[in-house]
């Protein structure tokens, strides 16, 4: 699978094939009259293509940053709405997070136009990003917005088929006397990929975990603890219950699971899609132990391993946190399904 990130940092879009576009955010002066000014603003956020979709993900201090010189002065101000697509469809808006806003969506929604080069043979996937803020005012009766648009284009992206576009799982906060007095948040996402052959099976479709602290929180504590499970309903103690990473960070069934640990702060799991014998839905859930850098006696549960009585189960660890996710149901039919005892079975292998 082709994979391609974009950083929008600096007004230029830079992509895996080297390409270039310097588009800045535009402000919008009076929406209703259509009047459009270029402010020459670098444009804000960052945007991952990946496998037939668009994930644009902006904070509230980059967004502060286009009106006030000094975001903490924007007191009274706040984010009204952030949508991809400058129609601003409701199910184009971004999801709020913790002093974020993302959202992910196929790139045949929200808006999004291609373009193909004939002489470089590359396809750009173009759209916009629509900020609106709501400003402090002298009056209830008076409404005071700033709206923005901010350019996003996705360039090379991958040609696998996402079934189910990103979805984000309940907010997820790390607390305990190591931690800052609000906690530290960790972002929890799943999305379900087609891929033409995966784990030996062909046609088949993958559940694709990402498992990731948030900025800047990731300069400072590492994620040391990993354990995933799912139930058939939101309850995390429903039965079957299914451990694919066990609460020592295991991985009992590598014949369809993979773990890629990319940063000390960021982990992908992908599961092969399975159903259960007596539920059409189910519930993902995800723990995770923090490790704080540089702090005495933080170090205790900063050696990841399997095996060894010295290292506690993420269910025993003093500063776990759990994030579950929505319902979701297999797609297709699945190869893999789990019975009344909790464990999968390939019922291709049997």
């Amino acid at each position: 699978m082709f994979r391609s990130a974009i950083f929008l940092g600096i007004a230029v879009l830079a992509v895996s094939l080297s390409t270039a576009m310097g588009q800045s955010v535009m402000r919008i002066e009076n929406e209703d009259l259509g009047l459009i000014s270029r402010t020459g603003v670098e444009a804000i956020g960052s945007l991952i293509c990946d496998a037939g979709e668009a994930e644009y993900t902006v904070t509230e201090e980059e967004i502060f940053k286009l009106i006030f010189v000094n975001p903490t002065s924007g007191r009274g101000a706040w984010v009204e709405t952030v949508t991809v697509g400058a129609n601003s469809a409701p199910d184009c808006q971004a999801l709020r997070l913790i002093k974020k806003y993302v959202k992910a969506t196929k790139f045949e929604d929200c808006g999004f136009t291609t373009w193909y080069d004939n002489v470089t043979n590359v396809l750009t996937y173009s759209n916009e990003a629509k900020v609106v803020v709501r400003l402090p005012s002298p009056s209830s009766n008076i409404i005071r917005r700033k709206t923005f648009l901010v350019p996003l284009n996705c360039v090379g992206a991958g040609s696998a088929v996402v079934s189910v576009p990103t979805k984000w799982f309940e907010q997820f906060f790390q607390t305990g006397p190591l931690f800052d007095e609000f906690g530290v948040s960790v972002s929890v996402k799943i999305r379900k990929e087609h891929r033409a052959e995966a784990f030996g099976e062909l046609d088949v479709f993958v559940n694709v975990l990402t498992v990731e602290l948030d900025r800047p929180y990731d300069e400072t504590y590492e994620i040391i603890g990993h354990r995933v499970f799912t139930t058939p309903t939101l309850n995390q103690f429903s039965t079957p219950s299914t451990e694919f990473i066990s609460s020592r960070g295991c991985n009992p069934y590598p014949d369809f699971v993979t773990v890629t640990k990319v940063r000390n702060d960021k982990f992908i799991y992908e599961i092969l899609d399975f159903g259960i014998e007596d539920s059409d839905d189910y519930y993902f859930h995800v723990e995770v132990n923090l490790c704080a850098k540089g702090i005495p006696g933080s170090r205790v549960h900063c050696v990841e391993t399997c095996v060894g009585s010295r290292m506690l189960r993420v269910n025993d660890a003093p500063n776990k946190a759990v994030a579950s996710s929505g319902s979701l149901s297999a797609m297709g039919v699945p190869r893999l399904i789990i019975g009344s005892n909790g464990v999968p079975v390939l019922t291709s292998r049997q």
